[in-house]
């Protein structure tokens, strides 16, 4: 029985050790904060990376000969040594870009290059990524070898990874919106590689040019996917081909918007990415098969350590599915995560699972210092974290009652689940915003699902492929049939009404309130500090709370944002008492872009915002109208104010209905004419007028610029005017019949700057102190033009740009208006 017992699994805590083993002297843990200190220090602190790797590098060296003279390395130099190398690392991996500088000037070029992977192709527009070989620019061949986001208007060719392509394209940087609470998206393209976005206007002008230029190991991984992609579109029905194809090819293109929602409402968004889940799967499945076949022979369980050879074996099935996937970094930095778990258990380091972690993490770092930047990075790691954190005290509970073995082990599942949930909550709150109130139940049912038949039978498929296709063809439809299961489940929570829950976005100091409680809450009863460090950070938490509720619904002055919405407009204004109002949303004409969602929405949240009681469109022109749809479905708002023009376009049906789905109760001419005043703040509404023609959806040339409303806003002393889009037409009418009641402190200017509106004869009734426009960065239609500025000049009014000054506010007080941008403005415009 001894060989047995050797080869059995390690017994004691489920997760590992103890509780009270946690504080125990690891110090790979506290390397591995050192080394993400010094990552964190280049993007934080250091504004120049040579200089720091100049200073790391005399300090290096400083403590090398301090070391030679003592005799003696002490572990505070051990820590700052991994400190500098963090930043070293962080600050060698940023290297000059080729394109960069012909991408901020919008240069028109030809580029030559390999297509990476598969085009998505959606209404017409196709996006993919190119690695170039060269860039052709007045006759000038450029050789480099970055990646670019490729989109394509119209006819998308059929194009594979690894052919070679010649266009005309293009070059754009990659630009954020500049509001507080925005989406890092510059961020965000750079962690994927991509060098900046290059534009086709028709796809019939990309060239094929033969075989592109692929790397071994992308040739190598390109060689295993495409016979398997072949077989599952063969094989797959079409509803069922883009799950299968993401989980076991790491192929998301073709995964419907719809789909990808009802994963993301369920709170398993995380598995349709190959990541640490999936890969953890397979090393769990292949660990135990592994196992479970070498234990069938006695003289072989006699003979070695059959954990530890599982444990080595495991690796290589492990390493395949990671190729398989294409090796994408998300499923790298999961390989090296559960090779180092797998080398512990044969080096018999398993039940240090807090080194094994902190090891994984170093390497993951030290390969790729930008990882710690990556939502995959800390999703992964804080999942895991969380599960060794709070995993044990909800185990704990179990353990003080007698129940069957299967209670317990569900339970040790549950447990995991919501730990890893928890823990992660701050995390997934400050990306995306919505909690999901049924992802427990969800993924305890969805996630075993993927991990006994989906994967497995999967990838089982695979391999059985060359050898008996009758036999792979039986285990991808058994495949397919736990992914239909699978997605009957999540359909099924998904459709709850209160499935998800949005919610504001923490600050940086929320989460380490939030997270610190919930790091010392198993350790309350060990160490005495824990009791009075927890008091501490709910008394921040209380003062914070405070702050908020007292920022919301305290104040007694008049605060106007102008959001930079790129060639749009939004503006919101919050009231004394708390009312808010948003005038107009923003939105592109494609309506690919969600700017509600993606742009509005998160500033919204960043100020704890989660109502807005009035929704205002100035016209029904998709640049205004398209951001407030999913405002009206999230925020809550009570009143829809609009002029009763309508037009055929989906976007605006859409927008009604939800209007109406909600039980939003609209407000339209001549209603709207009536001055109304809202703890004192009084809203004229200035135009049109009885007399202006009031277009109907089958007005198809009517002019709804000049039928935008124009809006009057005064508090204490001082006036704001919202004009929308109204050109020379409608601002003669209003100077005829307005007067001086058009004066105003502030103008949103109409038409984002266009020559056709703010002519001489408007500003000079309105007399404007400040001039807010609001209009897109690459100067589109030529907004704003330069005649509309001479004459703002020529008025004397300061002129602020959301494409240059970011975000705009004004805070209304007797006697001045306080100005700050999110650029770093500050002040004061004074009577």
């Amino acid at each position: 029985m001894r060989p047995l017992r050797k080869n059995s699994l390690p017994s004691g805590h489920p997760y590992g050790e103890r509780r009270s083993d946690v504080s125990a002297n690891r110090p790979l843990i506290l390397i591995f904060f050192s080394l993400a200190a010094g990552i964190l220090s280049i993007q934080w602190i250091a504004p120049d990376p040579h200089l720091f790797i100049a200073g790391a590098a005399a300090a290096l060296i400083c403590f090398t000969v301090a070391v030679f003279l003592s005799g003696r390395l002490p572990p505070a130099l051990i820590l700052a040594v991994f400190f500098l190398l963090g930043g070293m690392l962080d600050a060698t991996s940023h290297r000059d870009s080729v394109v960069a500088p012909y991408a901020r000037a919008r240069t028109l070029l030809t580029v030559d290059g390999t297509v990476l992977e598969p085009a998505r192709t959606e209404d017409g527009v196709g996006k993919l990524t190119v690695r170039t070989s060269f860039l052709l620019h007045q006759g000038h061949a450029i050789p480099t070898s970055e990646v670019l986001a490729v989109t394509i208007y119209g006819n998308v060719p059929q194009l594979s990874p690894g052919d070679r392509i010649r266009f005309p394209a293009r070059l754009r940087p990659f630009t954020n919106f500049k509001n507080p609470g925005r989406y890092d998206y510059e961020q965000a393209m750079k962690m994927k590689g991509l060098s900046c976005s290059a534009s086709v206007s028709d796809g019939r002008y990309v060239v094929p040019m033969g075989k592109g230029n692929l790397n071994f190991l992308e040739g190598f991984v390109q060689s295993l996917k495409r016979p398997v992609r072949e077989f599952l579109a063969k094989n797959l029905a079409e509803d069922r081909l883009p799950l299968l194809m993401a989980l076991v090819l790491g192929e998301r293109h073709d995964i419907s918007n719809n789909i990808r929602d009802h994963f993301s409402r369920t709170g398993l968004s995380h598995a349709l990415a190959v990541s640490g889940l999936h890969v953890g799967m397979v090393a769990w499945a292949a660990f135990f098969a592994l196992k479970w076949l070498m234990l069938r022979s006695y003289r072989l369980a006699l003979a070695v350590d059959v954990q530890k050879w599982s444990a080595f074996f495991t690796f290589f099935p492990v390493t395949a599915y990671a190729l398989l996937a294409g090796f994408q970094v998300s499923a790298q930095r999961a390989l090296v995560m559960v090779a180092v778990f797998l080398f512990s258990l044969i080096v018999g380091r398993s039940r240090d699972i807090w080194s094994t972690l902190s090891l994984a993490g170093i390497l993951v770092l030290v390969l790729d210092p930008h990882a710690i930047f990556s939502i995959s990075f800390q999703l992964s790691f804080g999942a895991v974290t969380g599960i060794l954190l709070l995993g044990p005290v909800l185990m704990g509970l179990a353990s003080k009652k007698k129940l069957p073995r299967i209670i317990v082990y569900l339970w040790g599942i549950a447990s995991a689940t919501i730990s890893a949930t928890v823990f992660l909550l701050p995390v997934t709150s400050f990306y995306f915003n919505q909690v999901s109130l049924v992802s427990i139940p969800a993924n305890l049912i969805a996630v075993p699902i993927l991990g006994v038949l989906v994967l497995p039978m999967g990838l089982l498929s695979v391999f059985l492929l060359p050898l008996s296709h009758a036999l792979s063809l039986l285990a991808l439809k058994v495949s397919a049939f736990g992914a239909e299961m699978m997605l009957l489940v999540i359909r099924f929570f998904s459709g709850f009404d209160r499935a998800v829950v949005w919610v504001a976005t923490p600050n940086i100091a929320e989460i380490i309130i939030f997270l610190g409680i919930l790091i010392l809450i198993p350790i309350v009863k060990i160490k005495t500090w824990a009791r009075p460090a927890i008091m501490v950070l709910l008394i921040s938490l209380a003062l914070d709370t405070g702050y908020w509720i007292y920022r919301l619904h305290g104040t007694d002055n008049l605060r106007i944002t102008y959001l930079d919405v790129a060639q749009g407009n939004a503006a919101l204004l919050e009231m004394p008492g708390g009312k808010r109002m948003l005038i107009d949303g923003g939105g592109f004409a494609r309506d690919t872009f969600d700017v509600g969602r993606f742009v509005v929405a998160p500033f919204l949240w960043s100020q704890k915002i989660r109502t807005v009681d009035y929704l205002v469109l100035s016209h029904p022109q998709a640049d205004h109208m398209n951001g407030l749809r999913f405002i009206a479905k999230t925020f809550s708002p009570r009143e829809f104010w609009h002029s009763g023009a309508e037009i055929s376009t989906p976007s605006f049906q859409e927008l009604i209905s939800i209007i109406k789905e909600e039980g939003i109760r609209e407000v339209r001419l001549p209603e709207l004419r009536d001055t109304k005043e809202m703890k004192g703040v009084v809203f004229e509404i200035l135009h049109p007028s009885e007399n202006t023609p009031i277009p109907g959806a089958s007005d198809l040339r009517a002019n709804l610029n000049d039928c935008s409303l124009v809006i009057r806003c005064s508090f204490s002393g001082n006036s704001f005017l919202f004009p929308g889009d109204i050109e020379e037409a409608s601002e003669r009418h209003l100077v005829e019949t307005k007067g001086v009641n058009l004066a105003s402190d502030v103008l949103l200017v109409p038409h984002h700057g266009s020559r056709t509106s703010s002519t001489s004869e408007f500003l000079a009734r309105v007399k404007p102190r400040l001039c807010v426009i609001s209009s897109g960065r690459e100067g589109l239609f030529g907004f704003p033009h330069r005649e509309t500025i001479s004459r703002l000049e020529a008025v004397g009014a300061r002129i602020l740009r959301t494409d240059r000054d970011g975000a705009v506010q004004v805070v209304s007080l007797p006697g001045l208006i306080e100005v700050k941008t999110f650029s770093g403005l500050r002040e004061t415009i004074r009577k």
